[in-house]
């Protein structure tokens, strides 16, 4: 049987990557991981981040212009779920909160008020992620889209909106619109689409994120122009919609140390409908920030800390929605609002500390995950075919054109087959977990010519039929209900063995006729579960603590007299193979003759020498070969 866990991203990587990015699919924080969260799991997080700008801005002070800094505070709390759909499905859910405040700075006392925002429910978003696996574990390529609504009830307008008096740059009930974030949603409804990879780097992590992405945002508010006095001496009802289309791209990198990961990642987002040509070379269509970040990790609990910086210039005049070119007494177009509208979403901030807790666990118990290749055993070429698996309720897949599979299957012991045109079939068995991952090839040997061997498996005993393995090599074939098997194997001689849990084994050499079926019944005798008698090396006699376990052997035969046993010998791997074969014998003897000195019948002891064929320990030191130098008992009937 060959099983092993299939790069489990290194252990190192696992935990941490499979928790949750702020859109609620497994992710970074802002960077989407290609890979699921898993079949049967689920996550939830909290994060919260804080973005800080100050804004240089022209103010009307005492009838004068002045620049002074703003300070902007925009805060968004994300409350995230995730649920695994499968192995290649992830449902993800996320509500945002708002939080936007405005530090006026001190100037004068004619600036009324030293705060100015609004709070609320800002979108309710839903993404589901598809994933593939085409190449093991190196690289993973998905697709998710995504939609959002808007849940602001934020009163008569989704807008912060200055609630004092004259400020030197806003007057009462007048939308900042200014701000970087004046927004609290970015429209009814928007949607998008992200392709995603990520590289397995082992033990880092690469992901990249692509996306479209559409947004559609109403504005219906009176722009308001004034004089020297703050007097209103023009209006202009604004009643409009701007739409969005932003081009996405995102990536990020994870480093694993041991329940500790470092990240950083950075977005990227492009207007394709605005044209911000400032006449100066400054366009203010694009943004770009990085975020680097830290993940403590502890049986999926997580809690994050990241920071983020703008790399990309902000400018007040080009997020107004064209109130400077009314102020100046200008007409703005609906085309010259819609280029001045503020960006969905918002624009980066300067700088922005982040907090986030999160939790994957597990809903029910999710399948365990195999996959591995079949290939041509002599030339390592893969192979097209078909693995099979022995439990109801396990569909067989095909292989790709490269030889993978994937498949899933609930816990427990299963037994697979993989088989191809031409080819001989090859079988193992997977004691498989929950969540587990896996992986098992299947090395085929072209056919040559074969032949079948069927038969049946009992109890020697009681001739009820087994549960057990048939093997020649690596071919195996498990007993029906009724105890038979049937075996496919190349023409020739060949070395047959049947097993059973708690049953010796046995072995026989079988013909096998090309293109024909020889039969062959195994009957198996039950394993006692009698103390183990010892030698010393190069010894058949019996040592002193072997008659003890003998003496208790004797009564126990002697108390039913209807049992018959046989006694195999066995040796280390120390000398000849014939040596220690005729060596087996005699330890084998040694235990009949003191049974028989003891009562018991010679009639009711059989004895076998299996040399050094059947080690109980690996003969890697001599305290395992210790294990190897014993008799062993097994009954033939009761």
């Amino acid at each position: 049987m060959k099983y092993r866990l299939m790069v489990l991203l290194v252990a190192l990587t696992g935990a941490a990557a499979a928790l949750p990015s702020w859109w609620g699919t497994r992710g970074l924080n802002r960077v989407v991981d290609a890979r699921t969260v898993g079949a049967g799991k689920f996550n939830i997080g909290l994060f919260t981040h804080l973005g800080i700008s100050g804004d240089e801005r022209t103010a009307v002070i005492n009838n004068t212009q002045t620049e002074i800094t703003n300070t902007e505070y925009d805060g968004t709390g994300y409350i995230v779920t995730g649920f695994g759909l499968g192995r290649s499905f992830e449902l993800g859910i996320s509500v945002n909160y708002l939080v936007n405040q405005m530090k006026r700075a001190s100037e004068s006392a004619e600036i009324s008020g030293d705060w100015e925002g609004d709070d609320g429910f800002s979108e309710a978003t839903a993404s589901l992620k598809w994933n593939f696996n085409p190449s093991s574990n190196s690289v993973w390529f998905g697709i998710m889209p995504w939609v959002s609504f808007a849940i602001h009830d934020g009163g008569y307008s989704s807008c912060v909106v200055n609630g004092d008096g004259w400020d030197g740059i806003w007057v009462a009930d007048e939308c900042m619109y200014e701000l970087r974030r004046p927004m609290i949603n970015a429209g009814s409804l928007s949607y998008g689409a992200n392709l995603l990879t990520t590289f397995n780097l082992n033990p880092a992590a690469l992901h990249v994120n692509l996306g479209y992405h559409k947004f559609n945002q109403s504005f219906e508010y009176t722009d308001l122009r004034y004089d020297i006095n703050h007097q209103v001496t023009a209006t202009e009802a604004v009643d409009m919609e701007v739409e969005d289309a932003v081009l996405y791209a995102g990536g990020g990198i994870e480093y694993p140390i041991g329940q500790t990961t470092l990240f950083v990642e950075a977005e990227w987002r492009h207007f394709l409908d605005r044209n911000f040509d400032n006449g100066d070379g400054e366009d203010y269509d694009d943004m770009i920030q990085i975020a680097p970040g830290i993940r403590f990790n502890n049986d999926g609990l997580a809690i994050d800390v990241t920071g983020s910086f703008a790399l990309s210039d902000f400018s007040p005049d080009w997020s107004d929605m064209g109130h400077g070119l009314y102020q100046a007494g200008g007409s703005p177009t609906v085309e010259d609002r819609a280029n001045r509208a503020p960006f969905p979403r918002g624009y980066f901030p300067q700088m922005g500390v982040g907090i986030g807790l999160s939790y994957t666990g597990t809903f029910r118990n999710p399948p365990a995950e195999i996959g591995g290749r079949i290939y041509d055993s002599e030339t390592g070429e893969a192979l097209s075919g078909t693995v099979s698996a022995s439990r109801d309720g396990v569909d067989p897949v095909n292989t790709a054109q490269n030889g993978t599979y994937a498949m899933e299957a609930p816990k427990g012991r299963i037994t697979l087959t993989g088989s191809a045109e031409g080819y001989l079939p090859v079988s193992e068995t997977v004691d498989l977990a929950s969540g587990g991952t896996y992986q098992v090839d299947f090395p085929l040997s072209r056919i040559e010519t074969s032949g079948v061997v069927s038969g049946t498996v009992t109890d020697v005993a009681t001739g009820l039929p087994l549960d057990a393995l048939v093997s020649s090599g690596s071919i195996r074939a498990e007993t029906g209900p009724d105890g038979t098997y049937s075996i496919e194997l190349p023409s020739g001689n060949r070395n047959l063995t049947a097993s059973a849990s708690a049953y010796g084994s046995e072995s026989a050499v079988v013909a096998v006729p090309a293109g024909g079926t020889a039969v062959h019944d195994f009957q198996l005798g039950l394993v006692v579960d009698f103390d183990k008698v010892y030698f010393d090396l190069d010894s058949s006699v019996l040592r002193r603590d072997a008659k003890g376990a003998l003496d208790e052997i004797a009564a126990f035969l002697l108390a039913n007299p209807g049992v018959s046993v046989t006694i195999t010998g066995n040796t280390c791997d120390l000398g000849a193979e014939d040596y220690n074969q005729a060596l087996a014998e005699r330890r084998a003897e040694a235990v009949r003759s003191y049974l028989i000195s003891k009562g018991v019948s010679q009639s009711r002891l059989q004895t076998v020498s299996y040399g050094e064929s059947r080690p109980a320990a690996p003969n890697t030191d001599e305290e395992h070969r210790a294990l190897n130098r014993r008799a062993e008992f097994v009954i033939l009937g009761r």
